[in-house]
């Protein structure tokens, strides 16, 4: 078989191909044989099916008769299409028109199934051409859409991005098919600043992206794209609605949330919470989110559990606080009254600088301690055995005086302007004494 070739650019195409994969141009059209009506290349010289041969008188009164047969069939079927079209609209508006007329009131959606990647050569082609890329942005995908009357993808929607956390942007543009040339119009360009952009669906893990949705007779382009900030702490994902007979974004709805990665090493965006969405289209942005498998967006149920966990935390550190206060109080009665009472000391790291010497004012040895007082009434003791330092409380106010009662046994008299309070340094408790 002959090698087909492309009449614009001359490369080789495959047969059977529509439009060139490689400059998007129109190939040739195709006749159908006056003898056994079967559909051939318009340029045959005999029928490949009949052997009948082709002459462009003959040819073109076939394709006239098929043409007409085809146009009386296509005019019924629009007369009907349109009374059902109708019908159907009454009923709509009637059962659910309740809202604002550029906003659908219900989810009557369809979605059409589309292979993007074959169409970013055409993308690719179409910006080099008109001069479209020189910002260093990069092809994410071109969504093909087809004609509602025909069938035939007569346009683009294509989206470009560049990932620099310091500068980072998208653009959407369409892509219009205009004889056998592409005519191409830039319809957005957004900038995210501070996050880097992922657009690749298979990093996302989303198949539906992107897609093209009909919402009760409103073409709409899904995508969607995670913002990643450098240190990779926290997110978003954002769901978007790009309107395609308008040529604008016409919904976006953003799902913050905490980053993580699973067993596998893929990362993973926890969403905080549901977003509430306001209309139609954002329900639908919030339902389509969940086919995106980078995106974890909780259920009532885990959103109820992680609130009962959360309310069983805070009861608990409020009544070992409550606890704490108490003892405290009670520790300080028994205090007041002359009893010892326990101190937990307070370990300090001891590879961080406390003071300078000039910040102490006095400084004592003894039993293996050494007790420093600080110039603002703070008292400290380092401990040989253990290598370690603690600070030493002593029932509030600031020390005026230190000094040993007994060194050997670690006990210290601390003076304050309220009284004298011993403090033993092994047991870690104090009593006051005056």
């Amino acid at each position: 078989m002959a090698e087909k070739r492309c009449p614009n650019c001359g490369n080789p195409v495959p047969q059977g191909s529509k439009f060139c994969n490689h400059c998007g141009c129109v190939l040739t059209a195709e006749i159908v044989c006056p003898n056994c009506k079967s559909t051939i290349p318009a340029d045959s010289a005999f029928c490949p099916a009949c052997r009948t041969a082709i002459t462009p008188g003959t040819a073109q009164a076939a394709a006239t008769q098929q043409q007409g047969k085809k146009s009386k069939g296509v005019l019924k079927y629009f007369v009907c299409a349109a009374i059902a079209a109708f019908i159907g609209l009454v009923v709509v508006r009637t059962l659910f028109f309740t809202g604002h007329q550029d906003e659908p009131t219900a989810a009557d959606v369809e979605v059409t199934d589309i292979d993007a990647g074959r169409y970013n050569d055409v993308f690719n082609n179409a910006l080099i051409k008109n001069n479209l890329k020189n910002d260093g942005d990069k092809i994410a995908y071109a969504c093909p859409v087809k004609n509602v009357t025909t069938g035939e993808v007569d346009k683009l929607i294509g989206v470009t991005y560049l990932s620099d956390a310091s500068h980072s942007f998208y653009k959407i543009f369409t892509l219009t098919l205009n004889g056998q040339e592409w005519d191409i119009k830039l319809n957005n360009q957004k900038y995210v600043d501070g996050y880097n952009l992922i657009f690749d669906p298979k990093s996302l893990r989303a198949e539906e992206i992107p897609a093209v949705v009909d919402i009760q007779g409103k073409r709409y382009m899904f995508f969607a794209y995670a913002c990643v900030p450098s240190n990779e702490e926290s997110g978003k994902i954002t769901t978007v609605y790009f309107d395609i007979d308008a040529q604008k974004e016409i919904r976006q709805v953003d799902f913050y949330g905490t980053l993580m990665r699973d067993m596998d090493g893929q990362m993973i965006l926890k969403c905080n919470s549901v977003p509430v969405g306001t209309g139609i289209l954002d329900n639908e942005l919030i339902k389509r989110a969940r086919s995106i498998g980078m995106l974890h967006v909780p259920t009532e149920e885990e959103l109820a559990r992680e609130k009962a966990e959360q309310e069983r935390l805070e009861a608990e550190k409020a009544e070992q606080e409550a606890e704490l206060a108490a003892q405290q109080a009670a520790d300080e009665q028994r205090f007041e009254s002359g009893e010892e009472v326990k101190v937990e000391a307070q370990q300090v790291d001891k590879n961080t600088p406390l003071f300078r010497a000039e910040d102490f004012s006095k400084k004592i040895k003894g039993g293996g301690y050494t007790v420093f007082m600080l110039k603002n009434g703070k008292v400290f003791a380092f401990s040989k055995s253990t290598n370690s330092t603690f600070e030493v409380h002593f029932g509030g106010g600031s020390a005026i005086d230190i000094g040993f009662e007994d060194s050997g046994a670690g006990i210290v008299n601390i003076r304050t302007n309220s009284g004298k309070v011993q403090y033993n340094l092994g047991s870690k408790t104090m009593k006051k004494v005056e």
